[in-house]
């Protein structure tokens, strides 16, 4: 676990996140929130239920199902995989339908809206090609590569849509814009990162099963995040982010990325 490559990603991403930003012509006006002290103690509440269910998956997940599984008996991805991402986060975006449901929040103060739909698009899919590129060079050089399409290839791509989309409409959609109108932009985005990292926690801890080690792995991911903060706050849309996260997380699986 390195943090320097994930601090360069930050780095390097801010300039060129805002370079594209200003060769679209984005002029991002700050979502509306009303009552952003209630909505702020709304978040936090979704954001324990959420931290409880994550971990009764993981638990169920890892302890359950995955023992009862042969190397290779299946793909990495097929069709039960993505039922059961779709499933899983399914669960986790019940909290935040119920808590917008409750204070009339609608999609758009979450950042889904059609504006500039165009420009979003170009955004996200701009940012995914400079990443993709990078990445396969990293992974040719550390015995890495493609090899051929599958359809365990094409069964993550949807998974990953499901699970990037998501994660960002709860993190950079919800949390960040509730986060920031209440405590602004700079402590908003930092809080958002950082409880995103340590979201990531029980998964962690499931899979290398020590704590502290877990808990680096976890906060490897704060970086990422400040940056796809970043992203939303040069967009006000989920839609460039949600496509960049995809692409992050798909290009490992694309690029038989061998060290991560």
């Amino acid at each position: 676990m390195d943090i320097i490559p994930q601090v360069v990603f930050f780095v390097v991403g801010v300039p060129i996140v805002y370079l594209f930003s200003k060769a679209l012509k984005l002029r991002p006006e700050p979502l509306t929130i009303a009552d952003p002290r209630k909505e702020a103690s709304l978040v936090f509440l979704v954001i324990i239920v959420m931290f409880i269910v994550t971990s009764a998956w993981n638990v169920f997940t890892y302890n359950i199902i995955i023992p009862t599984l042969q190397p290779d008996e299946r793909p990495p991805f097929d069709v039960i995989s993505v039922l059961f991402t779709a499933f899983i986060y399914a669960t986790l975006l019940l909290p935040l339908i119920m808590a917008m449901k409750r204070t009339g929040q609608k999609h758009g103060s979450i950042g889904i809206t059609g504006k500039n739909i165009w420009r979003m698009l170009t955004l996200g899919l701009l940012l995914s090609a400079v990443f993709f590129t990078v990445t396969g060079f990293y992974a040719l050089s550390s015995g890495g590569g493609f090899t051929s399409f599958s359809p365990s290839l094409a069964y993550g791509l949807i998974a990953f849509t499901i699970n990037s989309f998501s994660e960002e409409i709860v993190w950079r959609g919800y949390t960040q814009t509730r986060l920031i109108a209440y405590g602004g932009t700079l402590k908003g985005v930092v809080a958002t990162s950082l409880l995103f990292a340590l979201w990531h926690f029980p998964t962690s801890y499931q899979y290398f099963g020590v704590a502290l080690e877990a808990l680096a792995s976890a906060l490897l991911l704060f970086p990422v995040s400040l940056l796809f903060g970043y992203i939303m706050i040069r967009s006000q849309n989920i839609i460039p982010s949600s496509i960049f996260h995809l692409f992050c997380n798909w290009s490992i699986l694309f690029w038989r990325i061998p060290t991560l």
